[in-house]
């Protein structure tokens, strides 16, 4: 692992505590320990007088008998100034009296003097009490996401705006006088915190999700944007501290009284506050407005996954715009309405359940996989830490009563080893299971090695290399370098603090070079421990090197000769490679240039003549006369692929339509078939066959023996004296009712279940077509209905006579069971192309064409 990466890991879950701990011990001590306490009504100083200008219905101070329009006069015989300064000393009065203290009030009423007991609440704050829970929400969706993938930038940038919303709520606090000086240094450091740093985070954000803009890249641009918030955060302190202190503040510092100058500078203040504000606000439009047009950008799919979490936002924002212009109407200033003004806020919840649902259903960060292992390993350590203090618990309860306290705990120290062991054990058990299992990683990268077609491109190659490796270890950077002169070009990388380095060019010492032409591959880890020669080479490379974010680098030779270099990043929720996975990735290189080599030396056999030019055209004419689309036939599912194991094949996949029978049934016809013999001579008769079989069903009455006698005929006389052709026609309407064919082809399968006895073959009796001597056309047609969810199948033998590299064969048995397991699924498209897959896994090599037809009746 790299330094960097290990500073970023420590970074977030330092971070991600420390927000956690101070906003949950903010809000314990602002709520309950240090909570202002409440008489649940409002004053306000008219004419030298402190008046209570409004009375919350059902409150203590209804209660207590207390009328709108009342003069305070004192509090516990306690006189105060009829100005701002006085309704601050009686608020600290209360605010310093636990719940439910009674206080006198002194009140003047019409002349009268009237002294009221009062008892004090503390009112739960509910709109705090939602924020709480919304960045709660937050955190842990952020938290799940960085720990699934921490290399990437956008990550990390949810995580930390995840962090900004947490601590939102944390920095809401007045002066009072019963909160500790130290309280409120955190809860000013977090307000500070989150006024400097929310705002330009949600920017940031959203200039880089759901689509990535140009803007994001302008450094002078984010860092106006990160310096104008910390100057308006400063500043808002600072008027804060002045606005709240007070002459106590001026005390605190040695003067005698508030100077002269702040009247006018709070005032001033209050209208730059405004300004602020206005701006504040614009910052969340702006990261708005990136919002909507970058779910306009994007693709359908990833346009719906982000659709519900901007519809969330946007009625937030009209929810709170709503807010915002209540509250400033003169009607709306009133207690009632504060204590109420929660409700605005009681929707906020849903914008953290909104990217939840975004992030979990449509996979915008895969992080099922890491809920699922973390709830398992938490439920593995809680089940064996109860099952082991409750034993301990019966134990000491009935049989080791009388044991003396001391021998008791060497007993439970003694007895904690074995149970830690086994609990490591089963833990690192867990852990193994949650890895990709290196057997699918194994068949995923070696099955894409042996698709012989690819061997004609280098850049196909490569292309479907790097998709099978990403496919399985999903590695968070990938990239394809090719190496010249015993060298590299380092791509343009971003380091996490933003650096910008630009292409670089990196040699590979010769001593690697001599070590891979020994071993025919080099897997070198690229951290700082593992690759002391990327120093050597400049701190600029290293520091390079760990801003692409890559841990291993796979070098892939040809002739004894480097010729690409790989450069993976750190596993999907995972920061290292193991030793199995090196051992893999070594094997794939060895493999990765032995067909490369076979690559070089097909195309240098190609331009010794026109030869590449010849099969191009044959390969695209045979391309032609297949049919490589499945048409759409209504009430049925029809899914084909023909694959040939070198640029042409000898394969016949062939579907048209019929005309109606007489009842009015519409018809199609399907061929399946195979040439003898490889190369360009299978290829001409192949294309041959397939002229005449246009041929012969131009006649669309005629029936599947005559057509198959007319090929037989005409096939003799164009085939050499040892080549035939194997067919199997399957003739259908659209009520299922299906007759088939077979010349000396495979049997077809017919599936209507996934468990045993559920299959059946077809294999009516018939000779291969073109063969000498001449035979008896003694062609028999099997006839059926397909019932709906039945599947029959046409398959060519280079998928059943499939061979391993231990010699074994694919074999009928297992091309059934693999049919009628993937017959679960209900897709004849995804059945055919996971049975090619798992055919191609299983081959050592590619030796015959390979073809498959799945003709699925939909269910009724």
């Amino acid at each position: 692992m790299s330094p960097e990466l290990k500073r970023i890991r420590w970074r977030l879950i330092l971070s991600s505590l420390i927000a956690l701990g101070l906003s949950l011990g903010t809000f314990y001590a602002t709520q309950w320990a240090y909570a202002f306490s409440d008489d649940q009504c409002t004053w306000k100083v008219e004419k030298d007088r402190i008046m209570i200008r409004e009375i919350l219905p059902a409150g203590v101070a209804e209660e207590a008998g207390m009328l709108e329009g009342d003069q305070l006069v004192g509090i516990q015989g306690r006189k105060f100034q009829a100005n701002a300064a006085g309704v601050r000393e009686a608020q600290n009065l209360i605010n310093a009296r636990g719940e439910g203290t009674v206080l006198v009030y002194t009140v003047v009423r019409e002349g009268k003097t009237l002294y009221l007991p009062l008892r004090l609440v503390k009112p739960l704050d509910v709109g705090r009490l939602i924020q709480m829970a919304t960045g709660l929400l937050f955190w842990l969706l952020g938290l799940l996401v960085v720990v699934s993938s921490p290399q990437r930038k956008i990550s990390r940038l949810f995580f930390y705006l995840s962090l900004g919303f947490l601590l939102l709520p944390a920095g809401r606090l007045a002066f009072q006088g019963n909160v500790p000086g130290w309280l409120l240094f955190l809860i000013f450091t977090t307000a500070f915190a989150v006024r400097a740093f929310l705002a330009p985070l949600v920017i940031q954000f959203f200039l880089r999700f759901p689509h990535p803009f140009p803007l994001r890249k302008n450094r002078r641009f984010m860092s106006f944007v990160y310096g104008y918030f910390i100057l308006d955060a400063i500043g808002n302190l600072v008027v804060l501290l002045l606005r709240q202190g007070g002459a106590g503040l001026f005390k605190g510092l040695g003067l005698e009284r508030a100077p002269d100058w702040l009247p006018g500078f709070l005032k001033g203040a209050a209208v730059a506050g405004i300004v602020s504000n206005v701006i504040y606000v614009s910052a969340f439009a702006f990261a708005l407005v990136c919002f909507i047009r970058g779910t306009l950008k994007v693709d359908e799919r990833r346009r719906r996954s982000v659709l519900p979490a901007l519809l969330v936002a946007l009625a937030l924002s009209l929810d709170f715009i709503g807010l915002f212009w209540m509250s400033a109407l003169p009607r709306f200033q009133t207690l009632i309405f504060q204590r109420q003004a929660w409700i605005f806020l009681a929707p906020l919840p849903l914008l953290p359940l909104a990217f939840a649902y975004a992030v979990v259903r449509h996979g915008l960060f895969d992080i099922r996989r890491t809920i699922l292992r973390w709830v398992a390993y938490f439920a593995i350590l809680g089940a064996v830490v109860a099952l082991y203090f409750a034993a301990l618990a019966w134990i000491f309860g009935h049989t080791l009563a009388s044991v003396p306290p001391g021998w008791a705990g060497v007993l439970v120290g003694l007895s904690a080893l074995p149970i830690g062991w086994a609990l490591r054990r089963l833990l690192l058990t867990l852990r193994r299971f949650f890895r990709r299992d290196q057997h699918t990683a194994r068949q995923v990268l070696l099955g894409s090695l042996r698709e012989s077609q690819l061997r004609l491109s280098d850049e196909a190659f490569t292309r479907i290399f790097t998709d099978a490796l990403r496919e399985a270890y999903r590695p968070s950077a990938l990239h394809a370098l090719p190496v010249l002169e015993g060298a590299i070009l380092l791509p343009q990388g971003e380091s996490a603090m933003g650096r910008l380095f630009p292409p670089q060019r990196l040699a590979i010492p010769p001593g690697l070079i001599r070590h891979a032409r020994e071993n025919r591959e080099l897997i070198l880890g690229l951290s700082s421990e593992e690759a002391a020669w990327i120093l050597d080479a400049g701190p600029e490379l290293r520091a390079h090197v760990d801003a692409l974010e890559v841990q291993v680098m796979m070098l892939v030779m040809v002739d004894e000769q480097p010729a690409k270099a790989i450069l993976m990043g750190g596993k999907y929720a995972e920061l290292n490679y193991g030793r199995e996975d090196r051992e893999l990735l070594r094997e794939a290189a060895i493999a990765a240039g032995l067909q490369l080599e076979a690559a070089a030396l097909h195309r240098r056999l190609l331009d010794q003549g026109r030869l590449e030019q010849e099969l191009q055209t044959a390969r695209l004419i045979q391309e032609n006369l297949v049919t490589s689309k499945a048409p759409e036939v209504p009430g049925f599912s029809l899914a084909l692929r023909l694959d040939p194991a070198m640029e042409t094949g000898g394969d016949i996949l062939w579907v048209r339509s019929l005309s109606p029978k007489a009842d009015g049934a519409k018809r199609w016809l399907a061929a399946v078939g195979d040439v003898s013999g490889k190369g360009m001579a299978a290829a001409l008769y192949m294309s041959q066959a397939m002229a005449l079989l246009e041929f012969a069903t131009q006649q669309q009455e005629r029936p599947l023996e005559e057509i198959l006698h007319c090929l037989d005929t005409a096939l003799r006389n164009l085939m050499g004296q040892r080549d035939f052709l194997t067919l199997a026609l399957l003739e259908w309407d659209e009520f299922g009712r299906f007759r088939l064919a077979r010349a000396g082809h495979p049997p077809a399968v017919v599936v209507h279940g996934s468990k045993a006895g559920e299959s059946r073959e077809l294999s009516p009796h018939g000779r291969g077509l073109g063969l000498r001597p001449a035979g008896p056309c003694d062609w028999e047609i099997a006839e059926g209905v397909l019932a709906p969810r039945e599947w029959i199948v046409l398959h060519s033998d280079g998928l059943t006579e499939a061979m391993s590299r231990g010699g074994e064969l694919y074999g009928l048995p297992r091309f059934i069971e693999q049919l009628q397991r993937f017959w679960g699924t209900g897709s004849a498209r995804a059945a055919c192309e996971a049975l090619f897959r798992d055919v191609s896994s299983f081959e050592a090599q590619n030796r015959d064409d390979r073809t498959l037809l799945i003709l699925a009746r939909e269910s009724a």
